[in-house]
Formats: C-alpha cells, structure tokens, sequence
C-alpha cells in the first residue's frame, strides 16, 4: 500500500516539492492571493490492479471524514475530529476536497493557514498526491525589494519559508486518501486563537451570507450597518466569518459585474427589461456626443395610472448629487386621495438648458397619453418655466411658495416684510384688495425702487392666492413634496451610486411611497371614524365617501358651521343666494349660490375651486335646507375612497431567478428563527438543534451545487449602443474637478474557509449560521445560476480607516 503512494517501483513521476521560493510581492497580487500552485503532471502511472484513479474533478461531494477505526463524523464533528496530530496521520479521506478541510480545521484551531500546493498526476492525468502547506512557506522574491520604481512602501512580511505540510496520496486498493507526510513544526509564532479567525485564508462569505448582505442591502441598509449587523447576530466582529474589507470588496465585485457592458447600458437593460413584468413600462432616451447618453426618461404602467387618476397638479424638481455623473434628476410628483406623495416618472438630463427640458416634457406627453395637468408647481428655474410654456400651453404654472418666501428674506432681509409678503401670497383677497394691499406694502417698506420687488411682482399671477383662487391645486402650493422625496432618497442613493444603483434604488423609493398608500386605503376602507359633529348625518355621509385624511378635512368645516350667521337668502328662480358671515367677524361676508335643477353650490371663498372639498359655507346652507345626505355633485372624484375603483395589479412577477432565491431565502430564514431562538435555550436543546441543521445541510448541498450568487449581469439589447454619460458640473457647483479619483482595486482572497461561525458568544448565533447554508441549499430548487465574475474593476473605492465609508448603501 505505501508503495502505491510513492509511486517509486510502479510508475515514474516528475514532480515538485513545493519548496521553491519563487514567490511574488503582494504588489504584484501573487502573495495577498496564493492559490493553488501549477500542478505538475507525471509521465507514466500504471497502477497494480489496472484501473485509474479518479480525477479530483469528478470526486463525489464529501460526506465525511475516516479515521482508523473507519468511524464517519459530519462536518459538525469535524473540529474533534482531526484537532490532534494523531488523528491527522491516521485519517483516511473520500476525496481531496475532505483532505483540504480537515487540515484547514487543524490549522485555524492551531493558529496558522494553509496555502494549497502542488499536485502529481499519473500518466492518464489523474491526480495521485496532492501537497499541502502552511501558508507562510517560501519567500518573497529578492527583485521585489529592489524595484526602483516602487511608489508604495514595502508591506508587511508574511513569508518565513515554513517547512510546514501536510502531504497526501491516493491508496489505489481502498481508494482511499491517506496521509504520506506530515510535518507539524513551524517556523514562525503561531497566531492566537481569537486571531485566526481574520487570517484572510480562513474567512469567507458563505452563500448564505451573500443572500442575506444582498436581500439588506435591498432594503436600503449602508455596508457599515450590515456588518454592524451580523457582528450582532453571531456575538460580536471575531465570531464574524468576514472582516469589514470583505464586505467592501464583495460589493464592489457585484457592482462591477453587473456593469460589464457599460453602466448606460446596464440602466437602460435593467429599465428594458421592466417590461416583462409590465408591459406598460417606457424608457426613453437620447444620445449626446460621441454616442453617450444624454437624457433619460422612465415611467411604469403604476404611474402611468396614478397620473390619468391624479395628474391634474403636477409638480417637479431637479435634485442633484444621486448618480456618480452628477446628472440632475428629476421626479415628476403630484398627490393623490390621501394627499400622499405620488410619483408619475424620472427624468435624467444631460443639462439644465432649455431643449433638455422640453425633451423631457415632450415624453412625458406623450407616454401620459397627451394628458396635459392643470396646474404644474416648480421652483421658478428659467429653462423649466419656458419648457412648461412650450410643451403645457393650457396648464397654470405656480410657482413653490416656500422658494418666494427664502427669496424674500434673501433679497430683502426685513422680517416684518417677509410676514407682510406672506400674506400677500396667502391672503383671501380678491385681485383689487390685492393691489391696494401690495402697493401699500411696497410703500410702507420703501421698495418702490428694488429690482426684486418689481420681477416678483410681474409673476404675480403665478404666486398670488388672489389670481391663483379659481384653479385647483389639490392643496399644492410648494415643491416641498418633491425635497420630501429627495429626502427620502437619502435612506437609498449616495451620489457614487452608477447609474444602474440609481434606477434600481429609485424603484425602492417608490415602492415604499406605495406601501404607504396601500395602509392608507385599509384604514379608510376598514375603519370608521368616530362622529362628533352636531350634523351627524352629514359628518357620517362624508365619512363613508371621503378618503380618512380628506374626511378630517371636511370635517373641519362641518365643524365651522357653528359659528356661522345666516344674514338673509334671495331667490331667482332655481337659484337661492345666501348670505353669510362667521359669528364676532361682521368684516367678512360671503355668498353661496345654490341651485335647486343642478344641484350645484358656488361659494366666494372658493375652497372647492382650489381644495375640491365644500367649505363651511355650504355645509350651513345644506343645514339651512335641511339636506341630510351630502349632495354627490359636492364630492370630488379624486378624493374618494374608490378614487381607483379600476386600479392596476400590482403583483409583480418574479422572472429574476436571483430575485427568487433571495425571497425564498428570506421565507427560509424567518421560519428558522423560532427554532434557532427554542434551540438556543439550553445545552441539550442546542445539541439537538446543531445536530438536526447540519444533517439537513449536507443532505441539501448533495442535492444542489450553489454557486456565486453574486449579483447578475444585466445583458445588454442587441438595439442598445451607448455609453457611459459625461460627468457634468451642476449650477453652483464648487469650481475644480468633478471625477471621482480613481483608487486601487484591494484583491479580495478566495480561499475556501469554514462555512460556520464559532457560537462562542451564543448558541442561537452558532444555530443561525449554520442555517445560512441549510436556507441557501433549500432555496435553490432547479434554479441554479452562476454568476462568473470576468470584469476586473476599473475604480475601486477603499477607505480602510474610515468605519463609516458608505459607498452601496
């Protein structure tokens, strides 16, 4: 049998020792990521009883570790297994695989790591022994220390030329993998426990890691905060099977990956393919110089719908500081039947010059089926105010309240002229009170010569409530919806997101934004508000019609009627004119029109012209005729509870196999967590627990081969030619280069570690790590895909003392 192992009198070999010193600098990536070293194959190989030895590719998965005594032990079992030297001289292995992990259990228990070596074929290219070593042998190569153009200081040593190894050969009668040398004495300090487990030979991100990092990161969690997290979850960093610049560089390796083909394409392919789950989705884009992207437009079937409901009030604004090119995005908002945010499309420009205003309105037109808004809000932006005057020749332009009033303080700095100029904008007057209140304003203050004044006061009609009172807003008078979602973004985009992190990060955003109308619509339509009004049947009439939060509206004014005084009523014909004023306020007197063959109202406060609720007013005139069912003519479409009585599906087909995994994954993990939590709660009960999970686990990795499940390449369209858009400086933009400086891509180590963490600080984070690899294998299923990572990276973003980098959060 020993004969057989050398291989001496039977077959001639050539072979290595693995002793040679040819090792690189880490400079070179040679010494940071020694990976198996050039196997060497032998000239000749008969074996005594004619057969070959299988090639280590086609091993059978391993199952289990032989010793002597031919006892199995599970991967569990592995550690107490093979922890003494004894037991590593005596073993006996299925496969090559088994070898490797055995010795990586002794070394990181010992305190040191193992460098796979070289392998011996015989002559029908089967391997027939394989080397093993510890992974501080040989040197770094003397040219390395005498390179005159090195730029960086030399780093630290990790090769002592260590004699130690473990050496393995293929018994051809039992087939069996046995040990031929074995030589434990090294030449260097061993590492101390707590420290073996960052030694980068023993770390990895196990499949069940990177299912988990990739469903957080989802959910918009920063890199830091996840680290953060599986700290906690398995009792602490050192219990953690990875370090903080793993994570880093696996996400780095992900991003990069899904951009092979260009990060413009990849945007556009991710947006393209929308379209399989909804066929209303539109992406729209241009080219500017050298066939790079210019301007971006995309919209799904959802806004599309929420538009022809809601459209009437559009508002939108530019944001900047959200993708790596600077580019300003712009997110076309308005509001809907609980007065929540909702978003009807994206824009991305390549400027803020008028034609690339006027492309985006054009398709924004055009995808809403030519369905121009009433009213359309903006900050006052020059290039957006003669694009709205191009493409929206019938809609009202108001401009943001919030942006006049900081304009104000800016220009004029008087705090009595700001509360003066706020109720000029504010103000119930009509347009001759307006007048005479402005110009008495402006005399007051002296500013009959200040240029501000006067430009403010030719855009009047695009600010003041008293021109402004017949057009409804839906409430909208600011942009300041829009700077809610900018904030909201915050939670998601950082400005090095790639334009592909954008449109996915911006797909969250608004799935949050639908997730709070959809609890909004369960507690209008499942929960009924308490009546406290003296008009009961009226307050209990709108309750059933109004949406909750436009109910509390109504309510407000159902409330007023209390204080009204009905001063006299006239009649012509069908029409009856009342006149009312608010009790102590003899000032103020307003007429509401009713007429009986319409059953139409028409009062001098115009809250329904602007709001689109019916004010105080006519509710006492409903009193005053005795109407105990609010008039149905009197209840605007968009804010009643069926408001989208035809809305859309919105279930999304799950056609990204990675996708799938990942929610399969998440199901797995959520249902393990009670047996993890039952299991922890004592020593026999966690036995039992570990014992249970790891049989499945090896039961399942039997079953299905996990590959990287790294993030997918979204392949480019046969009709998709564009690059990358230009990095552009924004308007007040700090003058000086914009590019992202590029940074040294860190080399991240592939070699396989042990797949649990160490419960050191509690038996329900062992539990749980061990189910990382029993959720990922059952998750699979027959949807294998591996993702093979072939682009290097290009820019790589590495802060190594910063705790607190965010660069994919």
């Amino acid at each position: 049998m020993e004969s057989h192992g050398e291989g001496s009198s039977d077959f001639s070999v050539q072979w290595t020792d693995g002793w040679s010193t040819d090792s690189t600098d880490d400079d070179e990536g040679s010494a940071a990521r020694s990976l198996e070293t050039e196997e060497v194959q032998s000239a000749a190989g008969d074996r005594e009883d004619g057969s070959v030895a299988g090639d280590e590719g086609s091993m059978p998965v391993p199952t289990g570790i032989h010793v002597a005594a031919d006892t199995e032990y599970g991967d569990e079992e592995l550690g107490s297994a093979v922890l003494t030297t004894a037991a590593l001289e005596s073993a006996e292995y299925n496969s090559v695989e088994e070898v490797y992990k055995a010795y990586v259990a002794f070394a990181k228990a010992t305190g040191f790591a193992v460098r796979k070596g070289d392998s011996v074929k015989n002559e029908e290219g089967n391997i027939v022994r394989k080397f093993f070593y510890c992974n501080r042998q040989g040197l770094r190569e003397k040219k390395h220390y005498e390179r005159v153009d090195r730029k960086r200081a030399h780093k630290a040593e990790t090769r002592t030329n260590c004699y130690a190894k473990y050496v393995v050969y293929l018994d051809m009668s039992s087939r069996k993998w046995r040990t031929k040398t074995f030589i434990v004495d090294h030449n260097h300090d061993l590492a101390p426990p707590d420290f073996t487990n960052v030694m980068a030979p023993h770390r990895k991100l196990t499949d069940g890691d990177k299912a988990h990092i990739h469903s957080m990161h989802e959910a918009g969690f920063q890199t830091t905060q996840i680290m953060g997290f599986f700290a906690h979850l398995c009792g602490g960093y050192r219990n953690v099977n990875f370090i903080r610049k793993d994570l880093y560089n696996y996400m780095d390796d992900v991003r990069q990956s899904r951009i092979v083909e260009g990060d413009a394409v990849a945007a556009i392919s991710y947006l393209k393919g929308k379209t399989e789950m909804d066929p209303l989705a539109v992406v729209k884009y241009s080219y500017c110089a050298e066939k790079h992207l210019g301007n971006l437009f995309w919209s799904d079937g959802h806004m599309q719908y929420d538009y022809e409901c809601f459209g009437d009030v559009l508002a939108f604004d530019s944001t900047y500081k959200k993708n790596l090119y600077n580019r300003p995005l712009v997110i076309f908002s308005g509001t809907n039947h609980h007065r929540q945010t909702i978003m009807f499309g994206f824009g991305l420009l390549e400027d803020e010059k008028i034609p690339s205003y006027k492309w985006l309105l054009g398709y924004f037109l055009e995808v809403m089926q030519s369905k121009e808004p009433k009213v359309v809000v903006t900050d006052g932006d020059e290039s957006m105010k003669e694009a709205i005057r191009s493409e929206f020749p019938n809609a009202t332009h108001r401009l943001c309240s919030w942006h006049l009033a900081r304009n104000a303080l800016q220009k004029i700095k008087d705090s009595d002229f700001c509360a003066a100029f706020k109720t000029a904008v504010y103000g119930h007057f009509d347009v001759k009170e307006f007048e005479d209140y402005w110009a008495e304003v402006v005399r007051s203050f002296g500013l009959e010569d200040n240029d501000w004044i006067a430009s403010t006061y030719e855009k009047k009609e695009q600010w003041a409530h008293a021109y402004l009172c017949d057009k409804f807003c839906a409430g909208l008078r600011t942009t300041s919806r829009c700077e809610g979602i900018n904030s909201s973004l915050k939670k998601f985009i950082k400005s090095g997101n790639c334009l592909l992190e954008l449109v996915e990060n911006l797909d969250r955003v608004v799935k949050d934004y639908r997730n709070n109308e959809f609890i909004a619509d369960y507690k209008s339509l499942y929960t009924d508000p308490v009546l406290t009004t003296g008009l009961e049947s009226l307050e209990r009439s709108a309750s059933k019609l109004y949406t909750r939060e436009i109910f509390f509206e109504v309510k407000k004014q159902i409330e007023s009627v209390g204080g009204m005084i009905v001063l006299h009523k006239d009649r012509f014909g069908s029409t009856e004119k009342f006149m009312l004023r608010k009790f102590r306020k003899p000032h103020r007197v307003h007429a509401v029109l009713y007429d009986r063959g319409s059953d139409k109202f028409e009062c001098s406060c115009k809250l329904w012209n602007t709001v689109g609720i019916p004010c105080g007013h006519i509710f006492c005139v409903l009193k005053e005729l005795d109407v105990e069912e609010l008039p149905d003519r009197l209840v605007l479409k968009r804010w009643r509870k069926n408001a989208k009585s035809d809305r859309i599906s919105t279930i999304e087909v799950q056609s990204d196999p990675d996708r799938a995994i990942r929610v399969r994954y998440g199901a797995l993990w959520a249902a393990c967590s009670k047996m993890c939590f039952l299991g922890a709660q004592g020593s026999e009960t966690y036995k039992e627990v570990v014992n249970v999970v790891t049989k499945t686990s090896n039961e399942l990795e039997s079953m299905c081969y996990i590959g990287n499940k790294g993030g997918q390449a979204h392949p480019a369209g046969n009709d998709i030619d564009i690059g990358n858009p230009h990095i552009i400086r924004s308007k007040g933009a700090s003058r000086g280069s914009t590019h992202v400086k590029n940074g040294r891509r860190c080399r991240r180590n592939q070699f396989p570690g042990r797949g649990e963490a160490t419960a050191v600080a509690g038996k329900g984070a062992g539990i749980h790590s061990i189910c990382n690899n029993a959720n990922q294998c059952g998750v699979v299923g027959n949807e294998v895909k591996v993702i093979m990572f072939t682009a290097h990276l290009e820019r790589h973003l590495v802060l190594f003392d910063r705790d607190f980098a965010e660069f994919f959060a």
